[in-house]
């Protein structure tokens, strides 16, 4: 019976991960369909969610009737602009999800040190918008490839194809998002020279 539950637990794991796994050289590009995920948040208890897929947002059958844009930005603890980077993402989440825009944040520590730092960055950042662990790195590889510099920033229509690719940005990066997120929500408004 024992020698029976192994083949079956890694059919099981096999059947959950085929699709990540037999997707992992799929093209990104705008344009192009962003690859879909299924995550657990790093922060349930401000977030109001456990669990996070791609197609909540996105796509024909989206359970979320109010999303048009999500912005999905990859970071790690170690990284410096990452932590810059998280409390202007909870920024542009007051103001604009409202208008559609739907954050989302996927930590790519590995390590349980890590994760915990990750989690303590969003915290210090009072992020309410969900932070994702990708722990295995499973979902990095398809958006970001081998190597990517970090932060990483992809913005998805609600059509699920990506809008806007961004692999690590400069010293402007609050006026760069807050730009692109208006654009993507077709909201033309003087105060993308006036970033927060």
């Amino acid at each position: 019976m024992a020698g029976m539950r192994r083949p079956l637990a890694v059919a099981w794991l096999l059947g959950l991960l085929g699709p990540a796994l037999a997707a992992a050289d799929e093209e990104i590009a705008v344009g192009l369909p962003a690859p879909a995920f299924t995550l657990r948040t790093m922060n349930p208890e401000t977030s109001g969610l456990v669990v996070v897929s791609l197609d909540r947002y996105v796509g024909p059958e989206a359970d979320d009737a109010q999303a048009k844009v999500v912005l999905l930005s990859f970071f790690a603890s170690w990284c410096e602009p990452c932590k810059k980077e998280m409390p202007y993402l909870q920024r542009l989440h007051e103001m604009y999800r409202g208008q559609g825009l739907r954050v989302l944040s996927v930590s790519i520590d590995r390590e349980e040190p890590g994760i915990s730092q990750a989690r303590q960055v969003a915290a210090g950042a009072k992020v309410t918008f969900p932070v994702l662990s990708d722990r295995f790195n499973f979902l990095a590889r398809r958006y970001l490839g081998e190597q990517s510099p970090l932060p990483s920033v992809f913005l998805v229509g609600r059509d699920g194809n990506i809008l806007r690719i961004e692999r690590g940005y400069g010293k402007d990066a609050a006026t760069f998002l807050l730009a692109q997120v208006q654009k993507a929500l077709g909201i033309s408004s003087p105060t993308a020279k006036a970033a927060p």
